[in-house]
């Protein structure tokens, strides 16, 4: 089997610097625009939650300063969840999306704010146009992330057949079967409705910025458009397909496929569509699970009634497809 022992590894500097560099417009924005704009804005920061009480308001340099533990903490945490995550290229492009868009839409309401005071000898309320720009800003920088952070690393392929031990149909020459099961995720419910709950609470209660807000709702809607997963498999390979979410569909290849195992019991801690360290797929309830060994070192877990005969099925298909492969390159 050629099984990489990296498999991460191209492209992974430049998603690292699109992870860990944006932060720094956290605190370099507020900077180079106080240092233009300085002689014409009032002497105190009437920003966010200080225009309305604007006798606590204070100073450009203390305004300053309350930047610097956003870029310490995002840049610490980052380079953190980057590290966890060394050898998963799909979560790193993500967290570079979510890194720069959260860092200019942080920078684009410092801008905003100070904007609006220019000229300015007391609070001044915030425009119309202000979270418009701010969101459009956030979106076109998502995007900017995605395209920069460029296309995924092929995962290594593999060729040596499933090993003893492990469930295999026993499939005539030419014979084909498949394999469908639908399930429901009472957890994905669940933690949807505290993300909702959260976004909620903080939209009517706690904060004025709106990025908080947005970021629990957005959690919150994907949590529950993936509490209803079907699983086929079938020639193609292993297909997730989650109908709640505009039948979105994610095919493991079996190229990508070591072979196929069952367990008792797994955590569903950590997984998802994207999922984590360990692996990504649903998990549910008291059913056995399939257990997909992938090339990168993760695994596809999926919890279903009839987890051996899915694990069966994906053996067999895989002995067939390699033993085929090895005759053609014998021949």
């Amino acid at each position: 089997m050629n099984h990489s022992p990296d498999p991460a590894r191209p492209g992974r500097l430049r998603r690292l610097i699109l992870t860990a560099a944006p932060p720094l417009l956290i605190l370099v924005v507020p900077l180079l625009l106080t240092a233009v704009y300085g002689g014409r804005l009032p002497e105190r920061a009437y920003v966010g939650s200080w225009a309305r009480f604007p006798e606590y308001a204070p100073t450009w340099e203390r305004w300053i300063g309350t930047h610097a533990y956003p870029f310490a903490i995002f840049t610490v945490w980052y380079a953190a969840l980057f590290a966890r995550y060394w050898r998963w290229p799909e979560l790193q492009r993500w967290m570079a999306v979510i890194s720069l868009a959260l860092s200019v839409s942080t920078a684009a309401s410092s801008a905003v704010s100070l904007a609006t005071l220019i000229d300015a000898s007391g609070p001044v309320p915030e425009p119309a146009w202000a979270t418009p720009a701010e969101v459009l800003a956030t979106l076109l920088a998502g995007a900017a992330a995605w395209l920069l952070a460029g296309p995924l690393p092929a995962a290594p392929v593999a060729h040596a057949t499933p090993p003893a031990g492990v469930p295999v149909l026993a499939l005539a020459p030419g014979q084909r079967a498949m394999y469908a099961v639908s399930t429901w995720s009472g957890r994905k419910l669940l933690q949807g409705a505290l993300f909702l709950a959260a976004a909620w609470l903080g939209a009517f209660n706690f904060s004025d910025a709106w990025q908080g807000t947005a970021l629990l709702a957005l959690t919150g809607g994907l949590e529950l458009l993936q509490a209803r997963t079907l699983l086929q498999i079938d020639d193609r390979g292993v297909e997730l397909t989650l109908p709640l979410l505009g039948r979105l569909r994610r095919l493991v290849p079996y190229a990508t496929v070591r072979f196929a195992a069952v367990v008792p019991r797994a955590s569903s801690s950590g997984l998802g569509l994207l999922g984590g360290r360990r692996g990504w797929g649903y998990v549910s309830g008291r059913l056995p699970v399939l257990v997909l060994k992938l090339t990168d070192g993760r695994d596809f877990l999926y919890s279903t009634r009839d987890a051996e005969s899915a694990a069966a099925l994906v053996n067999a298909t895989l002995s067939r497809v390699r033993e085929e492969a090895s005759g053609a390159d014998r021949r």
